[in-house]
């Protein structure tokens, strides 16, 4: 059966039937699209790869189910399905993320990255917001130590001096430091 002249809605339609060509057809006529839409916003093929074929994952599971529902276009549908998969992966990277020096050093002075698009740059400013309450959480004695560390870059050896504790006790200190703020993040280390 010939799918390459069919609406998409047909095309969507015999895919429900179990015309596998449809399918097919689908997939070739927005898979660039939607490739490009996802390389645009996480600036990695081998990962755009990968949400796109989680993409196509979730229509084929909608379709099975008989779940999808003509609204509007496809093509729209598709493009708000790939979107949709670029947040959850950012949401995700957020909340797998391992907390370390670099973080709260970013954090607390405020450095951004600047060639994070838009979305991107929101998620990081809600990280550095998440880590600077974290840190506020902090008892006074390790809220010491991560800003003399992170705002003054005091090695620990001057920490300690600082401070008037041994170096032994200023490392226990950033260690307690950086797992309590995994904790309070919700962070798995």
């Amino acid at each position: 059966m010939n799918n390459v002249g069919k609406s998409d809605a047909e095309l969507v339609l015999q895919y429900s039937k179990g015309n596998e060509i449809a399918l097919e057809n689908l997939v070739r006529r927005y898979s660039p699209s939607v490739f490009n839409l996802i390389l645009q916003k996480v600036h990695d093929e081998e990962l755009s790869n990968d949400i796109l074929q989680e993409v196509w994952i979730k229509f084929i599971r909608v379709s099975k189910a008989n779940e999808y529902k003509e609204l509007g276009k496809f093509s729209g549908w598709i493009h708000r399905v790939a979107r949709n998969a670029v947040m959850d992966h950012f949401r995700k990277k957020k909340r797998s993320k391992l907390i370390g020096i670099d973080d709260c050093r970013d954090s607390i002075l405020g450095i951004t990255d600047e060639t994070l698009n838009y979305e991107e740059k929101d998620l990081q400013d809600q990280w550095y917001k998440d880590i600077k309450i974290a840190v506020e959480q902090l008892p006074l004695d390790q809220q010491e130590v991560i800003k003399l560390r992170m705002v003054s870059g005091l090695s620990f050896k001057d920490i300690a001096d600082e401070t008037g504790v041994g170096i032994n006790t200023a490392l226990g200190r950033m260690r307690y430091a950086i797992m309590n703020l995994r904790k309070i993040l919700q962070i798995d280390a």
